[in-house]
């Protein structure tokens, strides 16, 4: 094979190795691009759902506040009226604890977060802020699965039922409000520091 062919094939080669290299450098690059518009979609949809979370808990603490109170009166005054109203037509009757409304109006949001996860689109993030998010998450279901649930227990026990147990009643409710009004202060704390950081992140 004479030499300028031997030459002209050694070029051919290059160019076809370069192709295939230049294309699998830009399909990376579009792959780098969607992974990154993806990691931006997700974590704007974690935030907004964080946001409308401490909403839903600032709401939330004012009325359990007040709940908290109003049972520690009854716990530490036999005589409290709103106590005394509970066994009044012999059935229990536990709603003025509340004002008549529901301990919980709205459910904190995971969708975004567990989307994040599922899609594993989560392991793009960086590791304080996965550190955080998990934390968060993780208090807010302590809450709606633990400390909810405590109070619902109380309420639905055969001893609060009977008008002989009603301290002991009044005694762990008032010790699951305290729980649950603390845990949500926490988490509003947790949730304001996480939305102050983000947006500080977005405005760099």
């Amino acid at each position: 094979m004479k030499k300028p062919e031997v030459r002209r094939l050694a070029i051919e080669g290059l160019m076809i190795v370069f192709s295939v290299l230049f294309a699998l450098f830009i399909s990376q690059l579009a792959d780098n691009r969607k992974v990154r518009n993806q990691k931006e979609l997700a974590i704007d949809y974690i935030y907004r759902e964080l946001k409308d979370n401490k909403e839903t808990l600032e709401r939330w603490v004012i009325k359990h506040q007040k709940a908290r109170e109003r049972i520690s009166r009854m716990v530490r005054n036999p005589m409290d009226s709103t106590r005394l109203s509970i066994f009044a037509k012999g059935q229990p009757n536990y709603s003025p604890i509340t004002e008549g409304e529901s301990l919980i109006d709205a459910l904190l949001g995971d969708t975004a977060w567990e989307s994040a996860k599922a899609t594993q689109i989560v392991s793009q993030f960086d590791f304080a802020v996965v550190q955080d998010l998990t934390r968060i998450y993780g208090l807010q279901k302590v809450i709606m699965e633990g400390s909810v649930n405590k109070f619902t227990d109380v309420y639905f026990d055969r001893e609060s039922q009977d008008p002989a147990h009603l301290q002991t009643t009044l005694v762990q409710l008032e010790l699951v409000m305290n729980e649950l009004v603390g845990q949500e202060y926490t988490l509003i704390y947790m949730l304001k520091t996480a939305l102050e950081k983000q947006q500080q992140v977005n405005s760099q």
